[in-house]
């Protein structure tokens, strides 16, 4: 009976230890797809096509937590139709830097548009309390400029 429970025992570690290092397996899987993933973002290409680079915040802090939803909201809610096919491209603010600093972004949230040369032709990287975070129309009109046609 002493040699059954010891047996069992052994499997129950055995178990718990394959569990544990397959959760440690799926963690650092995780840990090391998300950047992979988010790096495939960053290297976005503009295909001479005017774009709009949208820069926010994946983790906010408390402080910030409104702010960077106001601004997804208020990006996601714009309709389509008045952006004129120019594409949306999303990158989370601290994740490749030197594309950061290639679009002279040190803050988030925060909108730069490019025209098909990929020359910075409007942005916005303040945000507005009210009505806000972005001046849409601003933009809006800023893209009616470029006389895009689809």
């Amino acid at each position: 009976m002493t040699e059954g429970k010891s047996s069992l025992s052994f499997q129950r570690r055995k178990a718990v230890g394959f569990g544990f290092a397959g959760l440690i397996l799926i963690f650092l899987g995780i840990k090391f797809a998300i950047p992979i993933m988010q790096d495939q973002d960053a290297t976005f290409n503009q295909n001479g096509k005017p774009a709009l680079l949208f820069f926010n915040v994946a983790e906010p802090c408390a402080c910030m937590r409104e702010l960077v939803g106001r601004a997804n909201t208020q990006i996601v809610m714009w309709p389509e139709e008045r952006r004129a096919s120019v594409q949306l491209v999303r990158f989370n603010i601290g994740e490749d830097q030197d594309f950061e600093k290639k679009y002279q972004v040190f803050r988030a949230p925060a909108l730069v548009l490019l025209d098909e040369q990929g020359l910075i032709i409007w942005r916005q990287d303040y945000p507005l309390i009210e009505g806000g975070p972005f001046k849409l129309e601003e933009l809006e009109a800023a893209i009616v400029e470029l006389g895009i046609k689809d």
